[in-house]
């Protein structure tokens, strides 16, 4: 090998390593942005605990008699991130918001804080639903209600200009709710929002052609959250 070459070659391992490196480095900050999260989410369910109330415990489908396939797991997501969205929202007492797919109520806690007229939430499950009442008759909340009933079925859309979705079921499910939503949507006058957390179904919605993607926002996990707007 010619002395010309060696700095080259040498040259080449120096921009592989600095590559290595810096992938490994991404891969640190995530396993570690994780982990904090994690120790983050054990400190609030103890908490919750003292308080008599259960928010953020993740349930899996299996657990309550639920298929994996038809149904994301629930986890909450009422946290920093959601704050940060809504407070770029000019939210007013003449709103009102609906979370599809509840859950335990994290996220509407975190509604709760903005002076919507009403939030309420969907949820299919008979015991996230009863969780969810439970959390809110403790905490003595007055403006809300849980619906336990299949998004798909439910009628009252037309009640609320603004819904919010946490991943919470696949594609299939998600076109039949959407659509139901514009129907509703084309019957009202005004803004009407749409805020979409960990957004799987994207394509879902845009293919519709009625909601239009406005911005999006970081969440938790290096996700995104994005709102669409008619």
């Amino acid at each position: 090998m010619s002395d010309k070459k060696i700095p080259f070659i040498l040259a080449l391992k120096a921009i592989k390593l600095t590559h290595i490196w810096r992938l490994s480095m991404d891969a640190y900050r995530q396993i570690s942005k994780e982990a904090v999260n994690n120790i983050s989410r054990k400190v609030k369910i103890f908490t919750e605990r003292i308080r008599g109330v259960d928010f953020s415990t993740v349930i899996q489908p299996e657990e309550i008699g639920f298929n994996s396939k038809l149904v994301n797991h629930s986890s909450p997501s009422g946290n920093k991130y959601l704050i940060s969205l809504l407070d770029d929202l000019d939210i007013t007492n003449q709103d009102s918001i609906l979370d599809i797919g509840s859950g335990k109520g994290s996220a509407m806690q975190t509604m709760l804080k903005y002076p919507f007229l009403r939030v309420d939430g969907i949820e299919l499950s008979n015991y996230l639903a009863i969780v969810a009442k439970q959390n809110f008759k403790k905490l003595k909340v007055r403006r809300s209600k849980i619906f336990n009933c299949d998004a798909t079925s439910f009628n009252d859309f037309k009640n609320y200009n603004n819904f919010y979705l946490y991943n919470p079921f696949p594609e299939e499910t998600m076109f039949k709710v959407i659509n139901k939503l514009s129907h509703s949507a084309k019957n009202n006058e005004g803004k009407f929002r749409l805020i979409y957390n960990n957004p799987v179904c994207h394509d879902v919605i845009i293919q519709q052609g009625f909601f239009s993607k406005i911005k999006e926002y970081p969440d938790e996990w290096g996700n995104k959250i994005f709102v669409y707007s008619h």
